[in-house]
């Protein structure tokens, strides 16, 4: 099991440690990872110690057990003390009829073994009470390794819950990666590309394909390719859709981007008016400070305007599982 952690652990990471979502959901996540790391850490701790409780209570009912075998030796002593006693109170008896100095004399043994039998009616209580309270010590330990071993069982299953959502959804973005592939065959690969890094899809559309220059009005190819990638969608409900527009750095920085989000609102409603729920999507514009190659001319200016489509999948439940 505690490989297993290990492993979600570093796919937990590698899924989600450099996502593009909000800022907000990218702090979360990494509170999600740093949360789980040391769930992960106190499983291992809880352990160690259930195993140090076990030895503790291995000791403690030795300690019982020599205890038990103990107050029977005393038992046995008390009773060869009483017998004892009954014989000097017989001796004393017949002492008092034969001397005055040897009823002196046995008299004194008398009180002083009547002493022992006292200190060690004392000692026998003393000993029950230790043994009432390892029984009662013995007990809480009990208890505790309990409701460790109940806390644990929570926890294990609390991450197998996380690593069967973890598969659902990388299940999920292949189903959508291949979904894709296939609605959006027969496009220039200048105009259009999808790759996955970081757990999440990227669907690049470049101007040319969607915008004429200047413009945040979607062009028919453009339409077209968008209610392909809307159908793709529509087949996977439980997909997040964040939509970026980029700008060269032509231009002043309002104007860039101004225009970067008018075209990533463009797009959005597109895939709205063909079924994508609204609620499923985010519009942003970038502008142009998020650059994929340097502006340092006119082909690499053309291959920084472009709108990126993020698809990623829902990660509520997830996110729950680590609270």
């Amino acid at each position: 099991m505690k490989i297993n952690q290990l492993v979600l652990l570093a796919a937990f990471a590698a899924m989600f440690a450099t996502s593009c979502v909000s800022t907000q959901k990218y702090k979360e996540m990494q509170t999600a990872r740093d949360h789980f790391k040391a769930e992960s850490e106190n499983l291992r701790v809880t352990s160690q110690e259930n195993e140090e409780l076990k030895n503790k209570l291995r000791m403690s009912e030795t300690q019982v057990q020599l205890a038990k075998n103990n107050i029977e030796q005393q038992k046995t002593e008390l009773g060869l003390l009483k017998k004892y006693n009954e014989e000097l109170s017989a001796r004393y008896e017949q002492a008092a009829k034969e001397n005055s100095k040897l009823l002196t004399q046995y008299s004194s043994d008398k009180m002083s073994y009547e002493e022992q039998v006292a200190q060690s009616l004392e000692e026998l209580r003393r000993q029950q009470r230790q043994l009432e309270g390892l029984e009662g010590a013995i007990g809480n330990q009990n208890a505790s390794l309990e409701s460790m071993r109940t806390d644990l069982m929570t926890r294990e299953q609390r991450v197998a819950e996380l690593e069967r959502l973890v598969a659902e959804k990388q299940a999920q973005m292949d189903n959508l990666r291949t979904s894709l592939n296939a609605a959006l065959r027969g496009f220039n690969a200048t105009d259009l590309t999808v790759v996955e890094r970081n757990g999440k899809i990227y669907v690049s559309m470049s101007q040319n394909l969607l915008f004429k220059s200047g413009s945040d009005k979607v062009e028919a190819n453009g339409s077209a390719a968008l209610t392909k990638l809307a159908n793709a969608l529509n087949d996977n409900p439980n997909i997040e859709v964040i939509v970026e527009g980029h700008t060269d750095n032509a231009g002043g920085v309002d104007y860039n981007w101004n225009l970067s989000t008018s075209r990533a609102t463009s797009v959005v409603k597109i895939l709205a008016l063909n079924g994508v729920l609204p609620h499923r999507m985010i519009a942003s514009g970038r502008g142009m400070h998020h650059p994929i190659v340097p502006n340092d001319s006119e082909a690499n200016k053309a291959k920084n305007r472009r709108t990126e489509i993020i698809l990623s999948p829902n990660l509520d439940k997830i996110l729950e599982l680590t609270k």
